[in-house]
C-alpha cells in the first residue's frame, strides 16, 4: 500500500471478504455465476471450463458454485491458489475437478480449517470427480497441494504472480 486510497481499498476488500465468508452473496458472486454459465454454454458438450481463482476469488467461487446446477458444475474444473475457501469434492461433489494450492506459510491457512487440517494430517483429498456425482474416481489426484515457500515471507508468498504460486501456475 503506497497511497491512502490503497489503504481504504484494502479495508473495503477485507470487509467484503468477511461478509462473503459468512455466506453473503455479493455482486461479484452474481457476476461470476453469469460468467461461468456463459463459459459452460460456449464450450462444446464434452468441453471443459478451467476456472482459476486466487485468494478471495476462491471464496467467491465457492459461493457461486451453490447457484450452479450439477450439470454446469460437472463441466468446470477449479484450480485455486491461496484460497480464502477450499473447494473439496465433499462439499462440491459435481465439479469435474478440484485442486487447491497453498503455500505452507500462506496466512489464509489460518482462516481455512479444511486446508490447515489437510496440511497437519497429510490427508490431501480423494481425487477427480469426473462429474458423475457418485464420487467414483478414474484416477487418484490430490485436492490439496502444498507448496514450499519460495520467498519466505507469508504475505509475499501469498501473491499469485510471486514465485511460490507463480511457478505452480506456470507449470
Amino acid at each position: 500500500m503506497t497511497k491512502e486510497n490503497d489503504y481504504f481499498g484494502y479495508i473495503g476488500d477485507l470487509t467484503q471478504a468477511g461478509t462473503q465468508k459468512l455466506g453473503r452473496i455479493t455482486a461479484e458472486v452474481n457476476e461470476l455465476v453469469g460468467h461461468l454459465r456463459e463459459a459452460v454454454k460456449s464450450v462444446k458438450p464434452n468441453g471443459r471450463v478451467i476456472h482459476i481463482a486466487h485468494s478471495q476469488g476462491a471464496l467467491i467461487t465457492s459461493l457461486a458454485a451453490k447457484q450452479l446446477t450439477p450439470d454446469e458444475l460437472s463441466r468446470i474444473e477449479v484450480i485455486t491458489f491461496g484460497g480464502a475457501a477450499a473447494l473439496t469434492s465433499t462439499d462440491y461433489p459435481h465439479f469435474h475437478r478440484l485442486v487447491n494450492y497453498y503455500s505452507t506459510n500462506d496466512p489464509l491457512l489460518l482462516l481455512v480449517p479444511s486446508a490447515a487440517r489437510a496440511l497437519q494430517t497429510g490427508f490431501i483429498g480423494s481425487g477427480i470427480n469426473y462429474g458423475d456425482g457418485n464420487k467414483k474416481r478414474k484416477e487418484e489426484e490430490a485436492e490439496f497441494v502444498f507448496l514450499t515457500p519460495r520467498v519466505g515471507n507469508p504475505v509475499l508468498d501469498h501473491g499469485l504472480f510471486n514465485p511460490t504460486y507463480g511457478e505452480a501456475l506456470l507449470w
